[in-house]
């Protein structure tokens, strides 16, 4: 249930942190709101988030009311929760902005008015994420930011072979005999770093016409574009493509 919670509140905090006027945006404040206020609540006060007489959780307003209870107030007005004192990380729960934040979403949630839904409150939800019963945003967003990067490589694969299948073989024999002539020899000074070459093969049509923005360590990882097909790879991609061959290059030598 806590993990449940805690990826919850994560990753509906990082739609948010990206965007808080997104569509639906109060409904998803208050998603992240609960979970994360239960998670911490059932980490530091185990059984005050339950309302004892109808053994169900508290609401995120209610919840607000345990930490203002059980923590300690700080002279700004936020409350640290015990025994965080000494990370480097305080939890300081900002309860005033957080409550005003349920008081904007709920009216236009449950349709009687308007509310608005400002940057100071997300910046009071992310705060939450210092507490030792969650954390995962760092892994959320990154995982977010690969499978958009994936998509994205995906359909660019899909864009290339149609436009490859479009010019037909004689126009990508003519474009690979070509790319050569549009790569930059050797100079000590103004590209040190290349190795008499800068293309290398491309995943979708297959010649040597990969351009490389830089020089990469591991093949088949650098961002840059193909001079017969147009597939490109953006940077997004080929740092997880790179991080990912990391990783299996250490798992290697370790066997």
């Amino acid at each position: 249930m806590e993990t449940e919670r805690t990826y919850q509140y994560a990753r509906c905090s990082a739609v948010l942190d990206a965007d808080h006027e997104v569509p639906g945006c109060e409904a998803i404040f208050d998603q992240a709101l609960s979970n994360g206020l239960l998670a911490i609540v059932a980490t530091e006060w185990p059984g005050k988030e339950i309302e004892s007489k109808k053994l169900r959780t508290l609401p995120a307003s209610a919840l607000l009311g345990v930490i203002e209870e059980n923590a300690d107030k700080q002279p700004d007005g936020t409350f640290l929760i015990p025994g965080t004192s000494a990370d480097p990380d305080v939890v300081c729960v900002d309860t005033k902005t957080l409550r005003d934040g349920v008081t904007e979403t709920q009216a236009p949630r449950h349709g009687r008015g308007e509310g608005k839904l400002e940057r100071r409150h997300i910046d009071a939800l992310l705060v939450l994420d210092k507490h030792r019963s969650l954390g995962r945003m760092p892994e959320v967003v990154s995982d977010g930011r690969w499978i958009k990067a994936e998509i994205h490589d995906l359909y660019d694969r899909d864009r290339a072979q149609v436009y490859l299948e479009f010019i037909g073989d004689e126009e990508a024999q003519m474009r690979a005999e070509r790319a050569p002539e549009h790569t930059e020899p050797y100079h000590p000074k103004h590209n040190p770093d290349w190795e008499g070459t800068e293309l290398e093969h491309c995943a979708v049509c297959g010649y040597e016409s990969f351009k490389l923005n830089v020089p990469v360590e591991f093949e088949d990882t650098g961002s840059g574009a193909c001079l017969v097909c147009s597939y490109t790879r953006s940077p997004d991609t080929s740092y997880y493509l790179t991080m990912n061959a990391q990783i299996r290059q250490a798992i290697e030598n370790d066997d």
